[in-house]
């Protein structure tokens, strides 16, 4: 039936919505465990959120690319209401927060778009936040078109470009590689050890760095250098990282550059983003002492946490940390994925939909070549359009009920003229009507009405359709006379109930009286009741009405109100995880 295919694709949809906007994300998490390591401490990096400015999602002309943007901020709410239920001990943002943070042209605006920020990645006081520069937060490059004050706006409102952050024992450098670019540019090939560094840049703060003998991890936005040719490992999508400089953007650190950074702080391992795929690379460093062998730094790029067009799948990464021993390692890491999103569209909700469309056709052409084989009923009463499907054998009597018999069973005969009948018309007068002999009245409802047989002539001041039951009294001269008795005359229809109890199912209801335009009016607001959600279900329901609408408004239109009728719970329930992520 109808019902039947409408319902079940209703419950397709629920269930594909269910699973692509909560179902994925919490599977992907299924898979994403900390690194077993002791009893550790867990740090949670981000690289390349991306968030984008306030006014973007309404300078778009185009509402396609309006809808675009508030799925964009909707997935990023979403991810990482997924991270967060890992529950790190901190977390690190690797550059890029804002996606045109070195466009803002003033300090409030720079606040209002970092509150933006603040907005979707909620952090909580057990969970602390770092955050490190992207060019896309400062700009990059002494010729880039930011504004010069936008890095002064970074410091007040975010914080420090670099520091050092010390968690379990381990030293974590935050630094900001767009100023150590911009040094870069600004040391003209002098050696970076005989460089006189800019007091508050990058160069110095590398150099006074100290680390006590702890294990140090160096956090930078920017990849540092590698041969073009070097390989990232299984886990990258497509590609390889290679040497490249544009307009505010350089994809790896200068080759002084890294060797500089590696030599002066030695890290046990390098966290890096930008590049939005994941690479893994190890750093060969030459030892200063000849009786060490050459070892290697290992560095990972980590994964956009936004999307993006460069990658299926976004990601982050975890780190586990315990105290550090001399002989054994005292920290692990592991990537995890978050779903991709642009399949769970293109791959599940427009086939869907398209299948949806299909089905409903398909069934909607069957039901009408079904209807065109079966004939409308035929309607002999002038009443009987109103939609009242009672008969003449019905217990219930109603204005609409057909008279007996409804219509003749056989076939009426060419001339219903006898042969020896007169051919003019013979004029007959009817007596009255009386309840009696109505047709409007139903065979389940007999009156008995007795009438000896000499009493052909009828009163006419009292019919028998107006009759009062009459006490007859003898006046004087013996002249009988009748008077209506006081006694209610005997219903010839069912008695009713002079009290009438009211129900005991009645539930709860609220009264409000007031006057409206010199009238006292009433409204009453009550609980509905079983009886009342049933009729209402009905009404709903499809059945008769929908084959005459399939009549009416052809294949096409009927196929177009099914889909919309499919596509309201399913829009409901899409809206109710949105809001719950907003």
């Amino acid at each position: 039936s109808r019902t039947v295919v409408i319902n079940f694709i209703r419950l397709g949809w629920v269930v594909c919505i269910v699973w692509g906007e909560l179902g994925v994300y919490f599977w992907s998490l299924s898979s994403c465990k900390w690194p077993e390591i002791g009893k550790p401490t867990h740090v949670l990096l981000i690289s390349d959120p991306q968030v984008r400015h306030p006014s973007a999602l309404w300078a778009e002309t185009s509402w396609v690319k309006s809808l675009g943007q508030f799925l964009y901020e909707l997935n990023l709410k979403r991810s990482w209401h997924v991270a967060r239920r890992l529950n790190p001990h901190a977390v690190f943002f690797l550059g890029d927060m804002l996606s045109a943070g070195k466009f803002v042209s003033s300090e409030a605006e720079y606040k209002a778009y970092w509150q933006k920020f603040r907005d979707i990645f909620q952090s909580d006081a057990t969970s602390p936040h770092y955050y490190i520069p992207g060019n896309n937060d400062v700009g990059m490059g002494l010729s880039h078109s930011s504004p010069k004050n936008v890095r002064l706006y970074y410091s007040n409102v975010v914080g420090p470009f670099n520091r050092p952050v010390v968690i379990r024992d381990h030293v974590f450098i935050c630094l900001d590689a767009p100023g150590l670019v911009d040094d870069d540019y600004q040391r003209s090939g002098i050696p970076y050890e005989q460089l006189n560094p800019v007091q508050g840049g990058s160069v110095e703060f590398i150099k006074s760095v100290s680390t006590a003998g702890r294990p140090l991890i160096l956090l930078s936005h920017i990849p540092l250098a590698r041969p073009d040719t070097a390989a990232c490992g299984p886990l990258r999508e497509k590609g390889a990282i290679r040497r490249g400089v544009g307009h505010g953007y350089q994809n790896t650190l200068g080759k002084d550059t890294t060797a500089f950074l590696l030599k002066t702080l030695q890290p046990s391992a390098v966290f890096s983003g930008d590049n939005r795929d994941y690479c893994e690379y190890h750093h060969p460093v030459e030892a200063s002492d000849r009786k060490i062998e050459e070892y290697t730094i290992r560095e990972v790029t980590i994964k956009s946490f936004s999307m993006s067009v460069h990658i299926r799948r976004p990601g982050f990464q975890l780190v586990s940390l315990v105290d550090p021993t001399p002989t054994g390692k005292s920290f692990v890491d592991a990537p995890c994925l978050l779903p991709d999103t642009s399949r769970i569209y293109n791959s599940l909700y427009i086939p869907l939909t398209l299948l949806t469309l299909v089905l409903l056709f398909v069934f909607n052409m069957y039901r009408s070549r079904r209807l065109c084989n079966v004939a409308l009923p035929l309607i002999l009463s002038p009443l009987s359009n109103s939609g009242h499907s009672l008969h003449p054998g019905s217990n219930v009597w109603s204005p609409y009920t057909p008279p007996v018999p409804v219509s003749p069973r056989n076939k009426l005969p060419q001339s219903l003229r006898a042969a020896n009948a007169s051919p003019a018309p013979t004029m007959r007068a009817s007596r009255p009507a009386t309840p009696l002999g109505s047709p409007m009245l139903g065979p389940a409802i007999v009156f008995q009405h007795e009438v000896e047989e000499d009493e052909e002539e009828e009163d006419s001041l009292y019919p028998t359709q107006y009759a009062l039951q009459r006490n007859g009294h003898i006046g004087e001269g013996g002249e009988e006379w009748l008077t209506p008795r006081d006694d209610p005359s005997p219903s010839f229809f069912l008695p009713v109930s002079a009290n009438p109890k009211p129900s005991a199912a009645q539930g709860w209801s609220w009264s409000w009286t007031f006057v409206f335009r010199g009238r006292r009016r009433r409204m009453t607001i009550s609980v509905p009741t079983w009886n009342s959600m049933r009729e209402l279900a009905e009404q709903l329901s499809p059945g008769a009405d929908r084959d005459m609408l399939l009549r009416r408004r052809g294949v096409f239109w009927t196929t177009v109100i099914d889909a919309l009728g499919i596509i309201w719970p399913t829009l409901l329930l899409w809206i109710l995880f949105a809001w719950w992520m907003l």
